[in-house]
């Protein structure tokens, strides 16, 4: 206990002293000595966020409710990996 409280009791004189050498002692000080605490906030934060939006949570509707269902005569938006066969009997063959 006597190791703790000379620790903080050094570490206090040592602020001190540099706020008595002027205020820019004293700002860089209080930059030095916040950045850890900002980081371990940091960290808490965004470890909370990651806790609580996990992908596998119910949050909200499932995506079976969110998939709107296709009418009749509706065309897929989307790009198709393979080329439809109607669309390659329409392009021209290149000249060999």
């Amino acid at each position: 206990m006597e190791k703790i409280s000379s620790f903080f009791s050094s570490l206090w004189s040592l602020i001190y002293s540099k706020h008595e050498q002027g205020l820019f002692n004293t700002i860089c000080l209080g930059i030095l000595l916040g950045l850890p605490i900002l980081v371990l906030l940091a960290l808490f934060f965004i470890c909370c966020h990651c806790c609580w939006s996990r992908p596998g949570k119910n949050n909200g509707p499932s995506e079976k409710n969110k998939k709107k269902k296709k009418k009749k005569g509706e065309e897929d938006l989307w790009i198709s990996t393979q080329p439809k066969l109607l669309q390659l009997e329409k392009r021209p063959s290149l000249p060999v």
